[in-house]
């Protein structure tokens, strides 16, 4: 009976944090350049020992949310016209200087502070292949070409670091639209390009959310029946023991 309890327990933890991560997902739906997380559930074998407290026996199996997965794959690309607006298309991820370190970011939405810096929206700067970018000041013509060259009213400022990651099972939403990298170093983008004047849209897709969002709550739901009436039986076991 307790056994049973602890499966269905824990089945219901590990719906429950889906459910977090699905609508997280749903609230970001409009966020440019952001990456949708998937729940991934796992066996998990507990291992009992025999009389003698030493050879291993096989013990309960129960489900865990054992891992969250990034979805990698490219959100849509839709043209917005404005000049400090970039898109990546491949596989390419901006750098960004953070106190913390460098982050990596999609979200390619720029600004420019009142000393001409290049940045995020966080207020990060933006990394240069020779470090910080800098615009003069009144600048009349801003130009990010496909190798993210930047180009002010003609001048050549510095080229956008864009770099590719060994490892994307490595990288960490930290909040932001920014990734820390806990694999091997980033590397130049060989395969990756700047589209200036657009944005790459979220590549989370509503209706797949909704629908996976439906499924996880019917599953609680049932789970949740089924811990109630496990409750009411071992009640009734202590009553007819009494």
């Amino acid at each position: 009976m307790d056994d049973l309890a602890y499966l269905v327990g824990s089945r219901m933890k590990g719906l429950e944090e889906n459910l977090q991560t699905i609508a997280h997902n749903l609230a970001n739906a409009g966020t440019p350049g952001f990456k949708r997380t998937v729940g991934k559930f796992a066996a998990v074998m507990d291992g009992l020992q025999n009389a003698e407290g030493t050879t291993p026996e096989e013990g309960l199996t129960y489900a865990e949310l054992a891992a969250r997965a990034l979805d990698l794959s490219p959100g849509a690309l839709r043209r917005t016209g404005r000049p400090l607006d970039v898109a990546v298309r491949g596989q390419g991820m901006l750098v960004v200087a953070t106190p913390r370190g460098e982050r990596y970011t999609r979200k390619g939405r720029l600004y420019v502070t009142p000393q001409g810096e290049l940045t995020d929206g966080n207020g990060y700067r933006l990394a240069g292949d020779t470090g910080t970018l800098r615009l003069p000041d009144a600048a009349a013509q801003l130009l990010i070409d496909a190798s993210g060259n930047l180009r002010a009213d003609g001048r050549t400022l510095g080229r956008l670091r864009l770099v590719d990651i060994p490892q994307p099972s490595a990288l960490v939403p930290e909040g932001g639209g920014l990734y820390r990298n806990d694999g091997p170093a980033g590397r130049p983008a060989a395969d990756s390009e700047i589209i200036q004047g657009s944005l790459e849209e979220s590549n989370v897709k509503p209706v797949h959310e909704m629908v996976a969002l439906i499924e996880v709550m019917r599953a609680y739901e049932a789970s949740s029946r089924i811990a109630r009436r496990l409750e009411l039986l071992n009640r009734q076991l202590v009553k007819d023991a009494s």
